[in-house]
């Protein structure tokens, strides 16, 4: 029976259901062996859910193990029906249109709160490329980035890859928004950088982006977005020439384990994935001020074994691994503002991570 049912919960994601509680019996006193709660996002959803072809052909497998199966409305008056960061199934298309529209909606309000004005002075470079230069330098033959062909993953409005433009490098920035791209290039334009911007989803950039790079460059908030760490590292070694390096600084799983409201340092939230994503819901935007028309994002657990897992697997060579304890945006409102971005107060400091880095090479 688990079998036809893991099969039924499989078609869920295709119409935009979640599947939020998954309740199993013994079945004895004629009560049912399994209970499962689902949300559709409307009547013609679940109407296509139930006459989706792919469902009736297991109709028989169904007919051969259960014995019956009732279909109703129920009320969720439980935390679960609505807090942020359950896990939830959802298929990633269905969650990858979700998470672009979110992303969508963040780019007017980023391009007034990102302080793009400070570009005109032709010095600056933004925080997160200041951060991870001297890092990524020390790891170049070249000790520098001039002349060197980087390809930015995951790049939004495009103000780190303006700075990368800016530290001598021929830089491409990719991004799955469309919206973001065009601010990206007038904002390149306006600042006087030379950057070719390509519109791709990141598990896709190899078939998309044209050429292969000295340097592959992704930083800061972006993996947990991604569903497929083995699909997102073999996009990076392909992208990379034989020789070339890549470099992320994200945020920590530990953090992001973490319970941002709670008044001490609380685990709430899996640092193991188990392939299902994280529902939230959440008008604001971690940067200046507005709210989004689609609040609804999903994200994945990623522990650091898988991170380092997936790279490995996919060829590339470790060169550096660091953990940092400041992040360039506030995870909690006890977070303190401190040079280079936000921590936790002093005397939490040393107890968990907020960054890691990783810095890793394509021998062949």
């Amino acid at each position: 029976m688990k079998t036809y049912e893991d099969a039924v919960i499989g078609l869920l994601g295709s119409h935009g259901a979640e599947l939020v509680q998954r309740a199993f019996g013994d079945g004895g006193s004629d009560s049912p062996h399994e209970v499962q709660i689902y949300t559709f996002p409307d009547q013609d959803a679940l109407d296509a859910f139930l006459a989706d072809p792919r469902r009736q052909e297991l109709a028989d497998e169904r007919d051969r193990v259960i014995a019956r199966t009732e279909l109703f409305p129920v009320d969720l008056d439980d935390r679960s029906a609505t807090a942020n960061g359950v896990n939830v199934e959802i298929d990633w298309e269905a969650a990858r249109q979700a998470n672009l529209e979110n992303w969508e909606d963040r780019v007017a309000l980023h391009e007034k709160s990102y302080g793009l004005e400070r570009f005109d002075d032709p010095d600056h470079l933004s925080d997160v490329v200041r951060h991870d230069l001297p890092v990524l330098r020390s790891f170049l033959e070249q000790d520098d980035l001039a002349g060197l062909d980087v390809c930015h993953l995951q790049c939004h409005i495009g103000t780190d890859t303006v700075s990368l433009a800016r530290a001598g490098a021929r830089v491409t920035g990719v991004d799955f928004s469309r919206s973001a791209l065009e601010t990206a290039a007038r904002f390149a334009e306006r600042s006087g950088a030379d950057v070719t911007w390509i519109e791709s989803d990141v598990l896709d950039a190899r078939a998309a982006v044209p050429g292969d790079f000295d340097v592959v460059y992704t930083s800061i908030g972006t993996i947990t977005w991604l569903d497929d760490l083995d699909r997102w590292a073999a996009q990076v070694h392909a992208l990379l020439r034989p020789g070339g390096t890549f470099f992320i600084r994200d945020g920590h799983p530990a953090l992001y384990a973490l319970d941002e409201n709670a008044a001490e340092l609380t685990t709430r939230y899996p640092y193991f994935g188990d392939g299902r994503a994280q529902r939230w819901d959440d008008e604001s935007t971690y940067a200046g001020p507005g709210t989004v028309a689609h609040p609804r994002t999903y994200e994945w657990p990623h522990p650091l074994s898988e991170i380092l897992g997936a790279l490995l697997r996919s060829g590339l060579r470790l060169l550096h691994f660091d953990e940092g304890r400041v992040l360039p945006w506030r995870f909690s409102s006890r977070m303190v503002e401190v040079e280079g971005g936000f921590a936790w107060p002093e005397a939490e400091r040393d107890l968990v991570p907020c960054t890691y880095t990783i810095v890793a090479r394509r021998d062949g």
